[in-house]
């Protein structure tokens, strides 16, 4: 990224590992339906969201991945959610309806901490992002 060139949004994305006594079955139903249906009755993060994609992967293509000899990541799902700048992200993470509602339902399913890595895309192959 340069000066003159800054990205048009901000990529949020959330390494999440599911709790011990769930199975890979339940992580992934909840995490596509209750979850998401709570994140998508807030106005907050509607408003604010440009793009949700879940990265889902199972213990299979963990076992493929590790073919390849290098280390593969232990998480089970990673939530990408880009916004158009880091204060939309804080400003939906800091609504207490917000905060009311997906803290306690991360618990359960999601196997505390999750990770966070900021950053944007540079698309080589294929659409280009929306602006």
């Amino acid at each position: 990224m340069t000066a003159a060139q800054p990205p048009k949004y901000i990529k949020v994305s959330l390494m999440l590992k599911k709790r011990d006594e769930v199975t890979d079955e339940f992580f992934h139903q909840y995490w596509r339906g209750n979850h998401v249906d709570l994140a998508m009755a807030n106005k907050k993060f509607t408003d604010k969201v440009i793009r949700y994609n879940q990265w889902h992967t199972s213990p299979e293509l963990k076992k493929q991945a590790s073919k390849f000899g290098i280390p593969v990541l232990d998480y089970d799902g990673i939530a990408e959610v880009w916004v158009k700048s880091i204060e939309d992200w804080i400003e939906i993470v800091s609504d207490p309806a917000f905060i009311q509602t997906i803290a306690p339902d991360e618990a359960v399913f999601i196997k505390a901490p999750i990770s966070i890595a900021l950053g944007y895309d540079d698309t080589v192959i294929g659409e280009k992002a929306p602006q």
